[in-house]
């Protein structure tokens, strides 16, 4: 089997977003390292990798799947958004999530000042639809469900909690819904939306 082809794919799968599972664990005797001869380390160690990698790309989701297949997309903004420091203090603000043109649009005082690109919930984990308000913030926050590659819980930076286990955040946005709920935004746009958002805002997700 070509090694190349088959781990490619899953790079998506250990850096971003919400859509990390485990990665399987090593054979016991690559973790004790007491093969007699180097020829079968390497030969146990190559048979060790494509073994995990077919598990872990059996035990990911639909979702991140699918998501291993999309083209990669390129996080930067430009042009980039403004300096919150820069910006009056506002009477009001609100986000509106618009899942249909996968883009947010935040206001302030009725006046729009931003708007950027999201990925939102893959069909099968829907990001729920209404009106809330901020419930919690949390900018380095990690995730109580979802692991990455290392088995870590996966980082969710500038987190903004608008109903129960559903944040905004920091993650990666490819070109289609593919989050198990939350809604990710590019580094640049969540660092701004976090900054000027507070608790108790209006956020409102639409079709």
């Amino acid at each position: 089997m070509d090694m190349k082809r088959l781990l490619i794919p899953l790079v998506p799968l250990f850096a971003f977003g919400c859509a990390g599972q485990p990665y399987p664990e090593l054979p016991e005797d690559l973790v004790l390292g007491d093969a007699p001869q180097n020829q079968t380390v390497v030969a146990t160690a190559a048979g060790a990798v494509e073994q995990n990698a077919t598990a872990l790309a059996a035990n990911v989701s639909e979702a991140a799947q699918r998501e291993s297949q999309l083209a990669p997309v390129s996080q930067e903004v430009h042009p980039p958004p403004p300096d919150p420091s820069d910006l009056p203090t506002a009477d009001s603000r609100r986000l509106h999530i618009k899942l249909g043109d996968r883009r947010f649009e935040y206001y302030e005082d009725d006046r729009m000042v931003w708007s950027g690109k999201i990925s939102a919930g893959a069909p099968e984990h829907p990001t729920p639809k209404g009106e809330f308000l901020v419930t919690a913030k949390d900018i380095d926050k990690r995730s109580g469900s979802y692991t990455n590659y290392f088995d870590w819980p996966t980082p969710m930076p500038y987190a903004i909690q608008f109903k129960g286990p559903y944040w905004i955040h920091e993650g990666y946005v490819p070109n289609d819904h593919a989050s198990h709920g939350c809604v990710r935004l590019r580094h640049a746009d969540a660092r701004f939306v976090y900054s000027r958002l507070r608790v108790g805002d209006r956020i409102e997700v639409i079709q």
